[in-house]
């Protein structure tokens, strides 16, 4: 009984430990340097290439810059919200701009409800 007590005490406190492993976000680029982002009409950051005319001329986006020190959006994320809006400029910032790096060239991932014992887990095996 003391053994099986020891064993269900570890594997709560281990269970309780992953829950601090999942991130609600990914983790946040710093600018090292003044960095220019590309964003659309609705503010959300869309890659470069739309804004330098790559992609033609029916896509209305512009670039913002971000001055170094400032987190860089991944893309979709709106810019206007408080935590991006406040190192924002509409133009250039002194000295060299650089691109945003490329670990930030991408989405981020929502969750993914892969069912189990939450509201499906009810209606498992049954049919229809």
């Amino acid at each position: 009984m003391d053994r099986k007590l020891t064993l269900t005490a570890t594997l709560a406190a281990a269970l309780t430990g992953l829950s601090g492993c999942s991130s609600n976000g990914a983790r946040e680029v710093v600018a090292a340097n003044n960095t220019r982002i590309c964003v659309d009409e609705w503010s959300n950051r869309i890659d470069d290439d739309y804004c330098e005319g790559r992609y033609g001329s029916g896509h209305r986006s512009s670039f913002l810059y971000l001055r170094a020190g400032s987190p860089i959006p991944y893309y979709y994320d709106n810019v206007r919200g408080a935590k991006y809006a406040r190192y924002l400029s509409p133009t250039p910032l002194g000295g060299a701009v650089n691109r945003a790096p490329s670990s930030v060239n991408m989405s981020r991932s929502s969750a993914i409800s892969r069912g189990g014992l939450g509201s499906s887990g009810r209606s498992f095996g049954r049919g229809g």
